[in-house]
Protein backbone atom coordinates (compact mmCIF):
# COMPACT_ATOMS: atom_id res chain seq x y z
CA UNK A 1 0.00 0.00 0.00
CA UNK A 2 1.25 2.99 -1.32
CA UNK A 3 1.59 6.56 0.96
CA UNK A 4 -0.86 8.87 -0.38
CA UNK A 5 -0.08 11.80 -2.09
CA UNK A 6 -1.54 13.47 0.55
CA UNK A 7 2.18 14.39 2.33
CA UNK A 8 2.59 13.85 5.78
CA UNK A 9 2.10 17.20 7.69
CA UNK A 10 2.36 18.85 11.12
CA UNK A 11 -0.36 21.04 13.32
CA UNK A 12 0.63 23.11 16.10
CA UNK A 13 0.18 25.95 17.91
CA UNK A 14 1.22 27.65 21.18
CA UNK A 15 -1.23 28.59 24.55
CA UNK A 16 1.02 31.71 24.82
CA UNK A 17 3.04 32.79 21.98
CA UNK A 18 6.86 32.18 22.60
CA UNK A 19 6.43 30.11 25.44
CA UNK A 20 5.22 26.85 23.62
CA UNK A 21 7.29 23.93 25.04
CA UNK A 22 6.05 21.35 22.44
CA UNK A 23 8.02 20.15 19.50
CA UNK A 24 7.73 17.88 16.40
CA UNK A 25 8.22 16.85 12.88
CA UNK A 26 7.99 15.00 10.23
CA UNK A 27 10.50 13.31 7.55
CA UNK A 28 10.05 11.32 4.22
CA UNK A 29 12.78 8.77 2.98
CA UNK A 30 13.75 8.27 -0.52
CA UNK A 31 13.94 4.35 0.82
CA UNK A 32 9.97 4.81 1.35
CA UNK A 33 10.70 4.62 5.23
CA UNK A 34 8.24 7.71 7.11
CA UNK A 35 8.91 8.70 10.39
CA UNK A 36 6.79 11.62 12.58
CA UNK A 37 7.17 12.24 15.91
CA UNK A 38 5.85 14.97 18.73
CA UNK A 39 7.10 15.43 21.98
CA UNK A 40 5.67 17.48 25.16
CA UNK A 41 8.16 19.58 27.30
CA UNK A 42 6.57 18.28 31.00
CA UNK A 43 6.25 22.16 32.47
CA UNK A 44 5.23 21.36 36.24
CA UNK A 45 8.56 19.68 36.25
CA UNK A 46 10.39 20.93 33.94
CA UNK A 47 10.28 24.75 34.41
CA UNK A 48 13.69 25.73 35.44
CA UNK A 49 14.45 28.63 33.18
CA UNK A 50 17.82 28.85 31.55
CA UNK A 51 19.69 32.29 30.71
CA UNK A 52 21.75 30.29 28.03
CA UNK A 53 18.45 29.89 25.66
CA UNK A 54 17.07 33.10 26.13
CA UNK A 55 15.07 32.46 29.47
CA UNK A 56 13.28 29.25 28.45
CA UNK A 57 11.75 26.35 30.27
CA UNK A 58 13.74 22.89 30.44
CA UNK A 59 10.82 21.48 29.15
CA UNK A 60 11.31 23.88 26.02
CA UNK A 61 14.28 22.46 25.71
CA UNK A 62 13.60 18.78 26.51
CA UNK A 63 11.26 18.56 23.67
CA UNK A 64 13.03 20.01 21.53
CA UNK A 65 16.14 18.85 21.91
CA UNK A 66 14.94 15.25 22.01
CA UNK A 67 12.79 15.52 18.68
CA UNK A 68 15.84 17.33 16.69
CA UNK A 69 18.28 13.84 18.22
CA UNK A 70 14.97 11.72 16.97
CA UNK A 71 15.30 13.25 13.56
CA UNK A 72 18.83 12.92 13.72
CA UNK A 73 19.06 9.28 14.31
CA UNK A 74 16.76 8.10 11.46
CA UNK A 75 18.68 10.32 9.39
CA UNK A 76 21.83 9.14 10.13
CA UNK A 77 21.15 4.88 10.55
CA UNK A 78 18.27 4.23 7.95
CA UNK A 79 17.74 7.20 5.25
CA UNK A 80 19.65 4.86 2.97
CA UNK A 81 18.50 2.76 -0.14
CA UNK A 82 17.59 -0.50 1.45
CA UNK A 83 18.48 0.12 4.74
CA UNK A 84 14.52 0.73 6.39
CA UNK A 85 13.90 0.32 10.23
CA UNK A 86 10.63 -1.07 10.12
CA UNK A 87 11.53 -4.01 7.81
CA UNK A 88 13.73 -5.37 10.49
CA UNK A 89 13.07 -8.26 12.12
CA UNK A 90 11.70 -8.57 15.74
CA UNK A 91 15.01 -8.87 17.57
CA UNK A 92 16.81 -5.95 15.62
CA UNK A 93 13.63 -3.74 16.19
CA UNK A 94 14.30 -3.88 19.58
CA UNK A 95 17.78 -3.05 19.29
CA UNK A 96 17.35 -0.38 17.11
CA UNK A 97 14.27 1.07 19.44
CA UNK A 98 17.13 1.14 22.25
CA UNK A 99 20.04 2.72 20.50
CA UNK A 100 17.22 5.44 19.57
CA UNK A 101 16.78 5.58 23.26
CA UNK A 102 20.60 5.60 24.07
CA UNK A 103 20.92 8.37 21.63
CA UNK A 104 17.94 10.79 22.69
CA UNK A 105 18.98 10.09 26.63
CA UNK A 106 22.93 11.06 24.90
CA UNK A 107 21.58 14.20 23.88
CA UNK A 108 19.76 15.37 26.50
CA UNK A 109 22.54 14.37 29.12
CA UNK A 110 24.94 16.61 26.74
CA UNK A 111 22.55 19.58 27.13
CA UNK A 112 22.06 18.95 31.29
CA UNK A 113 26.43 18.92 31.02
CA UNK A 114 26.05 21.92 28.83
CA UNK A 115 23.99 24.14 30.64
CA UNK A 116 24.07 22.82 34.29
CA UNK A 117 27.28 25.18 36.07
CA UNK A 118 29.67 23.26 38.31
CA UNK A 119 28.47 23.15 41.92
CA UNK A 120 24.84 24.31 41.34
CA UNK A 121 21.53 23.05 42.72
CA UNK A 122 18.83 21.79 40.95
CA UNK A 123 15.68 23.66 42.40
CA UNK A 124 12.70 21.16 43.73
CA UNK A 125 15.23 18.23 44.03
CA UNK A 126 14.14 14.80 43.19
CA UNK A 127 10.43 16.69 42.20
CA UNK A 128 11.75 18.16 39.14
CA UNK A 129 13.73 16.69 36.42
CA UNK A 130 16.61 18.19 33.82
CA UNK A 131 14.45 18.98 30.14
CA UNK A 132 11.30 16.37 30.35
CA UNK A 133 9.98 15.47 27.52
CA UNK A 134 6.75 12.58 26.20
CA UNK A 135 7.82 10.93 23.15
CA UNK A 136 5.37 9.59 20.20
CA UNK A 137 7.04 8.41 17.19
CA UNK A 138 5.63 6.26 14.43
CA UNK A 139 7.98 4.98 12.06
CA UNK A 140 5.86 3.62 8.65
CA UNK A 141 6.31 2.66 4.88
CA UNK A 142 4.54 0.66 2.45
CA UNK A 143 4.89 -3.48 1.89
CA UNK A 144 3.50 -4.57 -0.89
CA UNK A 145 -0.47 -4.49 -0.23
CA UNK A 146 0.38 -3.45 3.50
CA UNK A 147 1.19 -0.37 5.87
CA UNK A 148 4.06 -1.68 8.38
CA UNK A 149 3.68 0.45 11.60
CA UNK A 150 6.62 0.74 14.07
CA UNK A 151 4.59 3.08 17.22
CA UNK A 152 7.46 4.21 19.91
CA UNK A 153 6.45 6.49 22.91
CA UNK A 154 7.25 7.61 26.41
CA UNK A 155 4.97 9.88 28.45
CA UNK A 156 1.52 10.62 27.66
CA UNK A 157 1.36 11.99 24.11
CA UNK A 158 -0.40 9.38 21.83
CA UNK A 159 -0.03 7.70 18.64
CA UNK A 160 -3.26 6.51 16.81
CA UNK A 161 -4.07 4.46 13.97
CA UNK A 162 -7.65 5.95 11.75
CA UNK A 163 -9.50 3.54 9.55
CA UNK A 164 -12.76 3.24 8.59
CA UNK A 165 -13.58 1.23 11.58
CA UNK A 166 -12.69 4.84 13.42
CA UNK A 167 -9.68 5.76 15.68
CA UNK A 168 -7.46 3.46 17.65
CA UNK A 169 -5.13 4.45 20.33
CA UNK A 170 -1.60 2.09 19.85
CA UNK A 171 -0.08 3.75 22.51
CA UNK A 172 -0.93 3.25 26.45
CA UNK A 173 -0.67 5.94 28.47
CA UNK A 174 3.01 6.82 31.28
CA UNK A 175 0.56 7.66 33.59
CA UNK A 176 -0.56 6.39 37.27
CA UNK A 177 -4.00 5.95 37.14
CA UNK A 178 -6.50 5.21 34.08
CA UNK A 179 -3.80 4.41 31.65
CA UNK A 180 -5.95 1.81 30.33
CA UNK A 181 -9.12 4.02 30.24
CA UNK A 182 -8.90 7.15 27.70
CA UNK A 183 -12.77 8.88 29.14
CA UNK A 184 -11.64 8.22 32.20
CA UNK A 185 -7.97 9.93 32.39
CA UNK A 186 -10.24 13.17 30.86
CA UNK A 187 -11.57 13.46 34.26
CA UNK A 188 -9.22 12.21 36.78
CA UNK A 189 -5.75 13.11 35.18
CA UNK A 190 -2.86 10.92 36.22
CA UNK A 191 0.68 11.53 37.14
CA UNK A 192 3.35 10.70 34.38
CA UNK A 193 5.27 7.84 35.39
CA UNK A 194 7.60 7.50 32.83
CA UNK A 195 9.15 10.60 30.25
CA UNK A 196 12.99 10.85 28.17
CA UNK A 197 15.08 13.44 30.69
CA UNK A 198 18.19 14.37 31.05
CA UNK A 199 18.95 12.95 34.65
CA UNK A 200 18.15 9.28 34.67
CA UNK A 201 17.74 6.35 32.41
CA UNK A 202 14.10 6.46 30.69
CA UNK A 203 12.29 3.72 28.53
CA UNK A 204 10.79 3.93 25.49
CA UNK A 205 8.46 1.22 24.56
CA UNK A 206 7.18 -0.20 21.23
CA UNK A 207 4.96 -2.36 19.22
CA UNK A 208 4.55 -3.20 15.31
CA UNK A 209 1.53 -3.86 13.23
CA UNK A 210 1.05 -4.55 9.73
CA UNK A 211 -2.39 -3.04 8.25
CA UNK A 212 -3.75 -4.25 4.90
CA UNK A 213 -6.69 -1.06 4.65
CA UNK A 214 -5.81 2.75 4.23
CA UNK A 215 -5.01 4.16 7.05
CA UNK A 216 -3.93 7.62 8.55
CA UNK A 217 -1.26 7.33 11.09
CA UNK A 218 -1.41 10.10 13.67
CA UNK A 219 1.06 11.31 16.40
CA UNK A 220 -0.83 13.71 19.21
CA UNK A 221 0.38 15.60 22.72
CA UNK A 222 -1.91 15.54 24.89
CA UNK A 223 -3.22 19.45 24.32
CA UNK A 224 -5.25 17.86 21.11
CA UNK A 225 -7.18 15.52 22.70
CA UNK A 226 -7.40 15.99 26.73
CA UNK A 227 -9.88 19.00 26.47
CA UNK A 228 -12.73 17.35 24.68
CA UNK A 229 -15.49 15.84 26.06
CA UNK A 230 -14.88 12.21 25.00
CA UNK A 231 -12.30 10.56 22.93
CA UNK A 232 -15.20 10.27 20.46
CA UNK A 233 -15.14 14.32 20.05
CA UNK A 234 -11.59 14.18 19.12
CA UNK A 235 -12.45 11.93 15.94
CA UNK A 236 -15.12 13.43 14.92
CA UNK A 237 -13.14 16.34 14.80
CA UNK A 238 -10.26 15.07 13.28
CA UNK A 239 -13.29 13.38 10.37
CA UNK A 240 -15.11 16.51 10.30
CA UNK A 241 -12.70 18.95 8.76
CA UNK A 242 -11.76 16.61 6.50
CA UNK A 243 -15.23 16.36 5.26
CA UNK A 244 -15.74 20.28 5.21
CA UNK A 245 -12.08 20.78 3.60
CA UNK A 246 -11.24 21.54 -0.34
CA UNK A 247 -7.65 19.92 -0.20
CA UNK A 248 -5.32 19.01 2.81
CA UNK A 249 -3.95 22.62 3.42
CA UNK A 250 -7.75 23.74 4.13
CA UNK A 251 -7.84 20.28 6.23
CA UNK A 252 -5.18 21.07 8.45
CA UNK A 253 -5.74 24.68 8.80
CA UNK A 254 -9.73 23.91 9.92
CA UNK A 255 -8.18 21.20 12.34
CA UNK A 256 -5.57 23.23 13.42
CA UNK A 257 -8.52 25.94 14.18
CA UNK A 258 -10.99 23.37 16.13
CA UNK A 259 -8.20 22.12 18.50
CA UNK A 260 -7.49 25.87 19.21
CA UNK A 261 -11.02 26.35 19.72
CA UNK A 262 -11.36 23.97 22.42
CA UNK A 263 -7.73 23.82 24.11
CA UNK A 264 -6.03 25.43 26.68
CA UNK A 265 -2.27 23.97 26.23
CA UNK A 266 0.10 23.54 23.48
CA UNK A 267 -0.32 20.82 20.91
CA UNK A 268 1.51 19.08 18.12
CA UNK A 269 -0.40 16.25 15.73
CA UNK A 270 1.68 14.49 13.32
CA UNK A 271 -0.52 12.42 10.58
CA UNK A 272 1.04 10.45 7.54
CA UNK A 273 -1.82 8.95 4.99
CA UNK A 274 -1.78 5.54 2.92
CA UNK A 275 -3.57 3.82 0.48
CA UNK A 276 -5.32 6.91 -1.00
CA UNK A 277 -5.31 8.34 -4.47
CA UNK A 278 -6.01 11.60 -3.38
CA UNK A 279 -8.11 14.25 -1.19
CA UNK A 280 -11.36 13.54 -2.52
CA UNK A 281 -10.73 9.83 -2.27
CA UNK A 282 -9.45 9.66 1.51
CA UNK A 283 -12.98 12.04 2.36
CA UNK A 284 -15.17 9.47 0.43
CA UNK A 285 -13.10 6.29 2.30
CA UNK A 286 -14.29 8.09 5.91
CA UNK A 287 -17.44 9.56 4.86
CA UNK A 288 -19.45 6.57 6.41
CA UNK A 289 -17.55 6.74 9.41
CA UNK A 290 -17.83 10.60 9.88
CA UNK A 291 -21.43 10.13 9.44
CA UNK A 292 -21.66 7.47 12.04
CA UNK A 293 -19.80 8.64 14.71
CA UNK A 294 -22.02 12.01 14.60
CA UNK A 295 -25.02 10.12 14.46
CA UNK A 296 -24.10 7.42 17.37
CA UNK A 297 -22.06 9.69 19.46
CA UNK A 298 -21.80 13.17 19.17
CA UNK A 299 -25.76 13.37 18.17
CA UNK A 300 -26.66 11.69 21.37
CA UNK A 301 -24.37 13.97 23.67
CA UNK A 302 -26.41 16.70 24.00
CA UNK A 303 -27.46 17.30 27.44
CA UNK A 304 -26.46 13.66 28.20
CA UNK A 305 -25.01 13.14 31.86
CA UNK A 306 -21.89 11.23 32.92
CA UNK A 307 -23.58 7.64 33.25
CA UNK A 308 -24.99 8.30 29.51
CA UNK A 309 -21.57 9.61 28.45
CA UNK A 310 -19.91 6.51 30.19
CA UNK A 311 -22.47 4.74 28.23
CA UNK A 312 -21.14 6.01 24.72
CA UNK A 313 -18.07 5.51 25.59
CA UNK A 314 -18.11 1.56 26.33
CA UNK A 315 -19.86 1.43 22.73
CA UNK A 316 -17.09 3.18 21.71
CA UNK A 317 -14.30 1.72 22.90
CA UNK A 318 -14.62 -1.55 21.08
CA UNK A 319 -12.41 0.08 18.32
CA UNK A 320 -10.92 2.33 20.74
CA UNK A 321 -9.22 -0.40 21.78
CA UNK A 322 -8.73 -2.73 18.90
CA UNK A 323 -4.98 -2.46 18.66
CA UNK A 324 -4.67 -5.16 21.92
CA UNK A 325 -6.96 -7.67 19.00
CA UNK A 326 -4.29 -6.99 16.18
CA UNK A 327 -1.95 -9.73 15.84
CA UNK A 328 1.44 -8.03 15.68
CA UNK A 329 3.91 -9.68 13.21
Amino acid sequence: MNLSTIKPFVVQSEAVTGCGEDSGFVRSYENGLVVTGVFDGCGGIGGRRYSEVNGRTGAYIGSQVAAYAADAFFTKFFSAEGCNFIRKNSSEQTLCVQKLREYISGKLFDMKKKLTHPGSIQIGGSLNKSFPTTVSIIASASEGNYTVVEYIWAGDSRGYMLDDQGLCQLTTDDIDMNADDAFLNLREDGILTEVANGDKPFELHSGRLRLSSPVILINATDGCFAYFLTPMDFENVILETMAQSADPAQWQTLLNERIKEITGDDYTLTAACYGFDDFEDMKKYYSERQMNVRRSYIDRQGGADEERLKQLWDDYKTTYYREKLILEY
